[in-house]
């Protein structure tokens, strides 16, 4: 009888002391958890402040490059307001120069010299502001299935007097076979081809050769269009599609013409890339959907 109460009080002893080492963990957890939600009620406020500072931050980044874009545009109209206005200058100072000496002559000759004068100047003021118009109001493309082909040859044709301008440009065209029509806007891709035609052939002061070539790479219809001028810089390769961007001396181009190609390129849903090596020349490549 003894025993059992020796050993029930043993049992209540270790119970206790089971008790009381559960209630010490218990509240050891519960410190713990305390102080965890504590730290993680410190850290979200933190993060919250961050947060908050961090989106001040991209309001005013986006409020900068807003004020970026602007600058941008106004930087972009005052290159372009200078541009225009030096060439319009020119031609403008040309046309009053001889009309006023047309009116002071009799000489028929002279006469008719002045007017092929005037009348050469006028159409540079054409040429400059047509450019214009076309970068600035490009039509919707019409897109329509060509022959890749065929537009190659109709540009040429239409280039063939326009390029005895320039000294000794010849033309070669190699044709790809095979060619799946585009659907493109005939006259848009038209237009960046006679562009970049007219690159190459001034590239090319002394004279030389333009390659043509259509063909397909990666499931796509190109054209593309090489020279063996003076080609373009590695640093400023990047920028040439930019508008108003020229490497042209002042007076001589309003750095339009590669920047309508990609617009008119992109409307089409196709692209244009160039490749050069500095002393050696450049190939642009006309890129169009199937």
């Amino acid at each position: 009888m003894v025993s059992k109460i020796k050993a029930l009080e043993q049992q209540k002893h270790e119970l206790e002391v089971a008790l009381e080492e559960a209630t010490s963990l218990s509240l050891a957890r519960d410190k713990l958890l305390t102080a965890n939600i504590r730290e993680l009620s410190e850290i979200y406020e933190v993060l919250k402040d961050k947060l908050q500072d961090l989106k001040l931050r991209d309001d005013r980044i986006k409020a900068f490059e807003e004020e970026l874009v602007r600058a941008n545009k106004l930087s972009a109209l005052g290159e372009l307001a200078s541009s225009i206005a030096h060439e319009i200058k020119n031609p403008l100072v040309s046309i009053q120069g001889f009309a006023g000496r047309i009116l002071k002559t009799e000489d028929r000759e002279r006469v008719e010299k002045y007017a092929r004068l005037i009348e050469k100047e006028a159409e540079r003021l054409s040429t400059v502001l047509m450019k214009l118009l076309e970068y600035s109001r490009m039509d919707t493309p019409r897109r329509e299935s060509f022959d890749v082909n065929g537009i190659i040859d109709d540009t040429v044709l239409f280039m063939e007097h326009h390029l005895t301008r320039f000294k000794n440009i010849e033309v070669s065209v190699v044709k790809g076979r095979d060619i799946p029509p585009v659907l493109v806007d005939k006259i848009h891709v038209q237009q960046a081809l006679v562009n970049i035609l007219i690159n190459a052939a001034q590239s090319m002061p002394q004279g030389g050769t333009i390659y043509i070539r259509s063909g397909i790479e990666d499931g796509r219809a190109y054209i593309s269009v090489s020279d063996k001028g003076g080609g373009i810089e590695k640093e400023i390769i990047e920028k040439i599609f930019d508008p108003f961007y020229t490497t042209k001396p002042k007076g001589e181009g309003t750095g339009l013409g590669l920047a309508l190609c990609k617009r008119l390129m992109k409307a089409n849903e196709g692209d244009i890339s160039v490749e050069s090596v500095p002393g050696e020349g450049s190939t642009f490549k006309l890129v169009m959907p199937r």
